[in-house]
């Protein structure tokens, strides 16, 4: 009878302590696209070798598309779970205004530069940028939160203009060996197009340390490159092109 009971007992523990997320991808299929029909997805994330590990999956809700660019609204959900019991921790929402398989969209990378990884997905698309929505780990409260960093980066408006309003990046990028976020803009004018912003990381606060600003007029393009000299920004290079790309000089 005791032995029953150990026996049982043991085979409590065991299934308490099982690997929910053995057999998770840590991405996205090969091939998949946020184009695709939305469906449900999870994956496996552990945030440093050795740390804690999560169950994350991307659930999207039925999205009627707006036909235009809209007010975000409550298009998905994130569950975090832990990999050791499979117990929800938090469930995250997805705002957006259009159908967007998420899941395939799903990225994990180390965005604040803390050495544990955090992750985004695709929340926005046009025919010249992405936007995401990230979340990072925090390792004191073992949560993906949002704070003001996240916000800046999710809004993608991080400084260049066209003509006076917010042109969104293409695309960010993250380089930990230089501890910098670079914005890559698209503007479209032959080799005039693609303006990239430099900044690094304080207080959760990016600080801009190179800057590419492009004017164009039908006859050439102008791009103006700064970068940040102790606490100012200054004027390092310029370059023109004619109408057909051609450096002028």
């Amino acid at each position: 009878m005791w032995r029953r009971l150990s026996a049982l007992a043991l085979c409590g523990a065991l299934a308490l302590w099982a690997d929910v997320c053995r057999g998770l991808p840590s991405g996205p299929p090969e091939g998949s696209s946020y184009l695709d029909t939305p469906r449900p997805l999870a994956f496996r994330l552990s945030v440093k070798p050795g740390g804690p590990a999560f169950r994350i999956t991307v659930r999207p809700l039925l999205l009627k598309w707006q036909g235009g660019s809209g007010d975000p609204v409550h298009a998905g959900d994130i569950e975090v779970a832990g990999c050791q019991d499979g117990k929800r921790l938090q469930l995250l929402s997805i705002m957006a205004w259009q159908p967007i398989n998420f899941a395939a969209t799903f990225q994990a990378q180390d965005i604040n530069f803390d050495g544990y990884l955090d992750f985004s997905v695709l929340t926005e698309f046009a025919a010249k940028y992405g936007t995401r929505s990230y979340w990072v780990y925090d390792p004191a409260s073992g949560r993906f939160v949002e704070n003001e960093l996240t916000h800046e980066l999710g809004e993608n408006c991080l400084g260049a203009e066209w003509h006076g309003t917010c042109w969104r990046a293409d695309s960010i990028s993250f380089d930990p060996s230089k501890r910098e976020i670079s914005a890559h803009y698209f503007i479209g004018v032959g080799q005039c197009g693609g303006p990239v912003d430099r900044y690094r990381l304080e207080n959760n606060r990016l600080i801009v340390v190179h800057k590419e600003v492009l004017d164009i007029n039908p006859a050439a393009c102008t791009l103006t490159v700064s970068d940040l000299a102790g606490e100012t920004m200054r004027v390092t290079e310029v370059r023109r092109f004619d109408a057909r790309g051609e450096p002028v000089k």
